[in-house]
């Protein structure tokens, strides 16, 4: 009796075991654990930006290597466009930002004598605008001696289009007239573009 009841038992156990193993083996495997979302930004090409625009250059006078570059400007042009003339001078030369002016020294117009300007200018200015002008005297009034000749007070206007101008040049140079002299300058700026600019008096006496 005891033989039979062990056998049962054991008989019991065996089947349990074995509907566990069948059961494990069937169990469909969990499911790994969700991956962290990957910012869609980590590997995007990088933003290329632009560089940024460089400041306008504070005005001020040339430096030596901006006038020995302009000196040898004009002395390549003078032949043509200021012939048998000589300078009135020294350059003036400036480094100004688009749209601002700047004026040469006041130099004497006088009668017998025969003047041409000439204006140029290195990158990145591509329009240069100038006039002569007659300085105008006790906070803008015109001298009374030439105001009483009814002068304009612009004498003469660039009007070449261009980084280079000149005014009144190669066989058309410029004759003061009067018997009065007359301190004039000459102005300058870039209509288009910023940096160094300068301006060249040549004169010549007229026989």
């Amino acid at each position: 009796m005891t033989t039979l009841r062990s056998t049962m038992v054991f008989a019991m156990v065996t089947t349990a075991l074995g509907a566990a193993w069948v059961a494990g083996c069937n169990e469909k495997p969990a499911d790994p654990p969700p991956q962290p979302m990957m910012d869609a930004g980590t590997d995007a090409a990088p933003v290329v930006t632009a560089p940024p625009t460089p400041p306008a250059p504070v005005a001020g006078p040339c430096d030596a290597v901006q006038l020995a570059a302009m000196t040898t400007m004009f002395q390549g042009r003078a032949a043509t466009e200021a012939p048998g003339m000589q300078p009135e001078g020294a350059p003036t030369c400036n480094v100004l930002p688009e749209g601002q002016p700047a004026s040469s020294q006041i130099f004497m117009l006088q009668q017998g004598f025969c003047y041409t300007i000439l204006g140029a200018s290195l990158p990145a200015v591509s329009e240069l605008d100038m006039q002569l002008e007659i300085d105008m005297a006790g906070g803008g009034a015109m001298p009374p001696a030439l105001a009483a000749l009814n002068i304009k007070p612009i004498l003469l206007t660039d009007t070449e289009a261009g980084p280079n101008g000149s005014m009144a040049a190669k066989q058309a140079c410029y004759q003061w007239a009067f018997p009065i002299p007359a301190a004039v300058r000459v102005t300058m700026k870039s209509r288009t573009g910023s940096g160094a600019m300068a301006a060249q008096v040549y004169k010549k006496k007229k026989f």
